[in-house]
């Protein structure tokens, strides 16, 4: 067997080469397009399709899709699917190790199975924490769905107890704070990305949606940061005399709105479009400036700024008042 991964002595590639794998592994039949979720690079994973095509170990049904030939995938579930020694952190080099590699090089040189094993700390029988890091990461797509699994999903897997798993919730609790500190003390807001990168962490992947309002200063300086909605945007949930009123009590001259689509598609509704004009409207009339309302997706946001509506609005109202 070529892709043999004993012969694999790089503990970080044979990691992405068995997370590519095992993928592949899942289904009798396949497309690229199927693995592309384990979170490896088109590339690599396109250069191992074709390594298996080149030993015959799939062949190819049409364009982008593959079938295993049942004899080889039973081999490479052998050598693939079970804990394999090299990925035993106790029998690395100590410059190797996650957290020897992580006080010397920074965390930017570390793969995110080394980050997650160092904080597991241990495995279990026949596994290094390195081996359930690489696992935990396969089984719930990634570190977005580690930290959002449901604890009794965590405590299905082998390897993990009570423990790790609170230190997996802990962990995630203190990203969230960690960003919300940031995002409070006294930072200058220069453009709608600013908010996205501080925001789309924790607020991307809510179940429901989430109004909040940015109280800044003359200077754009965050003055204070709230969470006023939680539910189904509407008219009728979203109040902008006590936005103003917040607003006046904060001293604040700006005023930036943001909120998620669950759905994952940033895009306006006709709700959201008529809700910034009505708060466009009655920043103007108090001579509080709306900047922006951004809207945070699956990995991409929509501002309103950005698309020239909120210039839009504006004019709207000079000419109703003119």
């Amino acid at each position: 067997m070529r892709l043999n991964p004993l012969k694999i002595k790089d503990v970080e590639r044979l990691q992405r080469y068995e997370r590519i794998i095992n993928d592949i592994l899942k289904k009798r039949e396949f497309s690229r397009a199927d693995i592309w979720p384990c979170g490896e690079s088109k590339g690599l994973i396109g250069r191992i399709i074709n390594m298996l095509l080149s030993e015959g170990a799939i062949i190819e049904r049409g364009k982008g899709y593959y079938k295993w030939i049942d004899e080889k995938r039973e081999e490479y579930k052998k050598h693939w699917q079970r804990p394999i020694s090299v990925h035993q952190i106790k029998r690395l080099s100590r410059e190797e190790r996650p957290r020897e590699k992580l006080l010397k090089y920074g965390s930017s040189k570390l793969t995110t199975a080394e980050l997650l094993a160092i904080f597991l700390r241990t495995g279990t029988k026949g596994k290094s924490a390195l081996h359930l890091a690489t696992e935990l990461l396969n089984r719930f797509g990634g570190v977005r769905g580690i930290f959002e699994a449901e604890i009794k999903d965590l405590l299905k897997v082998e390897g993990l107890g009570e423990a790790k798993v609170a230190q997996i919730k802990a962990v995630y609790g203190l990203a969230e704070q960690y960003l919300k500190e940031k995002v409070k003390r006294g930072k200058i807001i220069k453009s709608s990305k600013d908010i996205y990168d501080y925001l789309y962490f924790t607020m991307r992947d809510l179940k429901k949606e989430v109004f909040k309002v940015f109280f800044l200063d003359g200077k754009n300086e965050v003055i204070k940061v709230e969470d006023l909605f939680e539910g189904t945007l509407n008219q009728s949930s979203v109040y902008p005399r006590e936005i103003i009123k917040s607003a006046i009590k904060y001293n604040a001259v700006g005023l930036i709105f943001v909120h998620n689509h669950p759905s994952g598609n940033p895009e306006p509704s006709l709700s959201d479009r008529k809700i910034t004009k009505e708060l466009v409207f009655a920043g103007n009339l108090m001579q509080i400036k709306v900047l922006d309302h951004i809207i945070i997706g699956e990995n991409r946001y929509f501002s309103f700024a950005d698309e020239g509506l909120i210039e839009e609005y504006n004019l709207k109202y000079l000419s109703k008042m003119g």
